[in-house]
């Protein structure tokens, strides 16, 4: 009899623990995976950085889906967009997604790879971007210096930007880089970017 029960209750709890666990396995697999995008920053010329970082921050942000109207993300403007004979060029025309709470890279010395991870909503994004943002420029459109852009090659760095000058007659171009690569990103989906970017281009912006 003793034998007969003890065989009853090792079942009985066997089942139980058996239930245990497969309750446990529908909870994990329930809990909401974190929507993010991440991955690795190259950067080019540290040494330059260490002569600069008194004076502004690194920041990795992510920019929204472009659109003219409204003016959001980052894309290509066309010529007489923003009025007559204002040339346009490829630029970001609205805050980043993040501007609120960007990613801020600290600098440390002889090093070159900085990990990033930001989270964002699922959604369409126009850029991904490292900028070193000035704390002693007012004017909007120079207080970033766009240090590298994500534009699908990992192995070299774009600055992301076509901007464009009249000089007398004459169209030139003053900046021509390849434009960022926009990214769909799905509920749930990390999504790893890993990019380039060259802190001496703080030299030319500024």
């Amino acid at each position: 009899m003793l034998v007969k029960n003890t065989k009853k209750a090792f079942q009985f709890l066997s089942i139980a623990a058996l239930a245990v666990v497969v309750s446990l396995g529908a909870c994990k697999e329930d809990e909401p995976k974190t929507t993010k995008v991440y991955g690795t920053i190259t950067i080019e010329n540290p040494d330059t950085w260490a002569t600069w970082q008194d004076s502004g921050e690194v920041q990795v942000t992510v920019f929204p889906k472009f659109s003219l109207d409204p003016l959001a993300g980052w894309g290509a403007v066309p010529d007489n967009f923003f009025g007559p004979n204002v040339l346009g060029g490829t630029f970001a025309v609205g805050a980043p997604y993040n501007s609120q709470n960007p990613v801020i890279l600290t600098y440390v010395p002889g090093k070159t790879e900085y990990d990033y991870e930001i989270e964002l909503e699922p959604g369409t994004y126009s850029a991904l971007a490292l900028g070193f943002r000035h704390d002693l420029v007012n004017d909007p459109s120079r207080k970033t210096a766009t240090l590298g852009a994500y534009w699908g090659n990992p192995d070299s760095t774009s600055h992301g930007i076509v901007i464009r000058i009249n000089a007398g007659g004459n169209i030139i171009p003053i900046f021509n880089y390849p434009a960022p690569l926009s990214f769909d990103i799905n509920e749930g989906e990390q999504k790893q970017i890993n990019f380039k970017a060259d802190f001496d281009f703080v030299n030319r912006w500024y």
